[in-house]
């Protein structure tokens, strides 16, 4: 089975096969449709068939059932977005980050040249900027906590004093 074959078309095939098997005179019985059908499923469906060879009786098992199994997880593959990479409303899961700029400029939600001072973001691995841009000064390279014009530190030479006249007495 090729992997874009659909399961219908090759289950079609292994009917065409069984019907001219009855036509030589012999029959194909379904464990052995069944068995055919499960050996040549396509990688992506390989958990079904894992799953049917551990937990039911494939001397029994009819083609149709077989065949309903891997039809109803293939379509589980397919709406989750497992088949292929894609998900089921056609956007890729990883993108790279010329693809991720381009759909965020698309949708409107990047921020344009002017807000980010011309420097790429650390998350796209660009920039050799490592810090933020400062809410209190608005420069980059450092958060508002850490700005100097937050810092108040005493002069050079300044002491704190202390008041002698007020007594231990005052202070409980």
């Amino acid at each position: 089975m090729a992997s874009d074959e659909s399961l219908d078309a090759f289950a079609g095939k292994i009917s065409g096969m069984a019907a001219r098997y009855t036509g030589l005179g012999a029959t194909l019985d379904d464990a052995a449709m069944v068995r055919k059908l499960l050996d040549c499923v396509p990688d992506r469906l390989y958990a079904a068939v894992a799953g049917m060879e551990q937990f039911c009786d494939l001397s029994t098992l009819l083609f149709d059932d077989a065949l309903g199994r891997l039809k109803a997880f293939d379509e589980r593959l397919r709406r989750r977005g497992q088949a292929g990479g894609e998900r089921a409303d056609g956007e890729q899961l990883m993108l790279t980050a010329a693809q991720w700029r381009a759909r965020e400029r698309r949708r409107g939600g990047a921020r344009g040249e002017d807000d980010d001072d011309g420097a790429a973001s650390t998350a796209s691995g660009g920039g050799d900027n490592r810090r933020g841009k400062c809410y209190k000064c608005g420069v980059r390279g450092h958060f508002k906590r850490e700005c100097p014009l937050l810092r108040k530190e005493p002069a050079a030479g300044h002491a704190l004093m202390v008041d002698a006249d007020v007594e231990d007495a005052d202070l409980l």
